[in-house]
């Protein structure tokens, strides 16, 4: 389970870094875009590096709104790379969000992981170790001011947010336009020899938007198994 743990906290859609920030169960994801109104199939690619102990994970990831209803929002992140590639290959994550997720307490209402070939599996919501997952506007009073920021994606002017939490610092760089996240770029550092739980040292990301567009198709379309922790072991030879 630790390992299931640590892929889902890493890796897991809408909160792509903050949760690999040594899992800090009150980090919320900041949502700057409206959902409601978003075009379905709007996407955004990344890259994100997180750095620890000497040791530096590089991971490709796709965030992109998939469906849309009067019930819910669907969004899925496409991961490669970092722990994907030990758990057989690209990892798909589907979540089924209420309408209006910012703010709310319960905003996830389904979540469904994808590894490699393997058939999609239905995830737990209240694993032991998972944060609870919240999403909310960025907050005005922690914007430093609006900035240019140059990223492989293009140059977007975009708000500054910096927040710092049990001794990490998280800057932000949010603009409203780049749908689903609103997100630019962003980095965090921690103070030397800060850890979280377990004593492990706590680590240093980076992420930038790389490519943007409005095309995305789902992926996990076939029905959900349910949930089984071996899945996440190396895949079966073949």
């Amino acid at each position: 389970m630790r390992f299931a743990r640590s892929l889902i906290l890493s890796l897991a859609l809408m909160a792509p870094a903050l949760p690999a920030l040594g899992q800090l169960a009150s980090a919320s994801t900041p949502l700057a875009v409206d959902l409601k109104k978003l075009p379905v199939g709007t996407w955004a690619d990344y890259n994100m590096t997180v750095s620890a102990g000497g040791q530096t994970m590089k991971v490709k990831s796709r965030f992109a709104l998939v469906a849309r209803d009067a019930n819910s929002v669907t969004l899925e992140t496409i991961n490669e790379g970092g722990p994907t590639a030990a758990a057989g290959g690209k990892q798909v994550i589907k979540l089924v969000l209420v309408p209006d997720p910012v703010n709310s307490e319960r905003p996830v209402k389904s979540m469904v992981m994808k590894v490699g070939d393997r058939d999609p599996m239905e995830m737990p919501l209240d694993m032991p170790g998972m944060p609870a997952q919240r999403f909310e506007k960025p907050d005005p009073k922690k914007m430093k001011g609006k900035e240019q920021v140059k990223v492989p994606g293009g140059t977007f002017k975009a708000g500054h947010y910096q927040e710092v939490t049990q001794g990490v610092t998280v800057d932000a760089w949010i603009n409203e336009e780049i749908g689903p996240l609103g997100l630019v770029k962003l980095t965090s550092a921690a103070k030397p020899g800060a850890t979280g739980p377990g004593g492990q040292p706590i680590p240093s990301v980076s992420m930038e938007l790389v490519a943007r567009g409005k095309d995305a198709k789902p992926i996990i379309t076939k029905g959900a198994k349910p949930f089984d922790p071996s899945a996440f072991g190396p895949p079966p030879p073949k």
